[in-house]
């Protein structure tokens, strides 16, 4: 049985987060938007902080117990998380009616959607294995040769001639990436900078993506990375690279979700993670893939970007 003092001290601390998530989302809410479709966006923990102080002490104490760990929504029965926060099944049945849920089904459908969205909060529970530090350890090394050879099983070599070859010829290769799509983007423009020029990172700081998107060409090629937890401009870059007829590799997780009808090329990896944070092995070592053979095919025709930036280094000792 867990403890449901733990519970209630992390259902405390959410419920103080959800105050503030709240109060964010009512004064961003659409004015057009009604009570019934404010009331279907909204998260499961963010109902339950909207009726917090109206509910029993019973009805607090099965809260408490899904603030400390929503992700659990999507494995348990209702038996389950009935017991574990000690009241009657019943108890929990009324509870997600209260909410406004249907039943609890309902509620398990969106919290595995969530779970699936890639929500660190939803993923707890692979954070409190009870194992041994070495058995964590092989499980993980383990899970991450897996997504690194899932990762290549599923390379289509066929798109990836394509992509080599027009990154290696295209008049600038733009790349768009947002939070942690954005680490790979430098990653990307990091090993290309060093054997072809014109690799952009985009927007720079303090500008805005219509700056440079205006003037882009079929000439030029994009990358537009987006793994899960995408956010909205993903898709509005995607729509804009493809009205603009720009060639675009789409960079992603198994769920490509709507870009990936939009690029010319769709390059899927495999990021599930076996505790908290996604997975990255796959990614790195594709981008590494990619950007190899780019410059190999560079430096085979003659490109003499990399002898020269070498000799620069040399000149400005930049260095060691």
């Amino acid at each position: 049985m867990h403890d449901l003092s733990n519970h209630a001290a992390a259902g405390i601390h959410w419920r103080r987060l959800l105050d503030i998530s709240q109060l964010s989302t009512r004064y961003h809410m659409p004015a057009t938007h009604t009570k019934k479709e404010k009331r279907r966006q909204t998260s499961i923990e963010s109902r339950i902080a909207e009726c917090y102080d109206k509910f029993s002490e019973i009805d607090q104490r099965l809260a408490d117990v899904i603030l400390s760990a929503p992700g659990q929504l999507a494995m348990q029965t209702a038996t389950e998380l009935a017991a574990t926060a000690q009241v009657s099944k019943a108890t929990a049945t009324r509870f997600f009616k209260k909410l406004g849920y249907a039943s609890y089904e309902d509620v398990r459908a969106i919290a595995r959607e969530t779970q699936l969205s890639g929500s660190p909060l939803y993923h707890q529970e692979r954070m409190r294995r009870g194992t041994q530090l070495d058995d964590v350890i092989q499980a993980h090394l383990e899970h991450e040769i897996g997504n690194l050879a899932n990762t290549y099983k599923s390379l289509d070599t066929s798109v990836l001639v394509e992509v080599v070859g027009h990154l290696a010829r295209a008049k600038r290769v733009v790349i768009v990436g947002h939070r942690h799509s954005h680490t790979v983007a430098m990653m990307i423009r990091r090993e290309l900078v060093q054997v072809r020029s014109n690799i952009v990172v985009l927007p720079a700081p303090g500008d805005t993506l219509a700056e440079y998107l205006g003037d882009l060409t079929p000439e030029d090629v994009a990358i537009n990375i987006g793994f899960r937890r995408r956010v909205p401009i993903t898709g509005l870059v995607a729509t804009a690279f493809a009205q603009a007829k720009v060639p675009t590799l789409y960079l992603s997780d198994v769920v490509g979700g709507k870009p990936a009808r939009l690029a010319t090329w769709v390059i899927r990896c495999h990021t599930d993670g076996l505790m908290l944070f996604d997975s990255v092995v796959g990614v790195a070592a594709l981008v590494n893939l990619i950007c190899s053979l780019v410059a190999q095919e560079l430096v085979g025709n003659g490109e003499k970007h990399l002898q020269k930036a070498e000799i620069m280094h040399q000149l400005l000792q930049e260095l060691e």
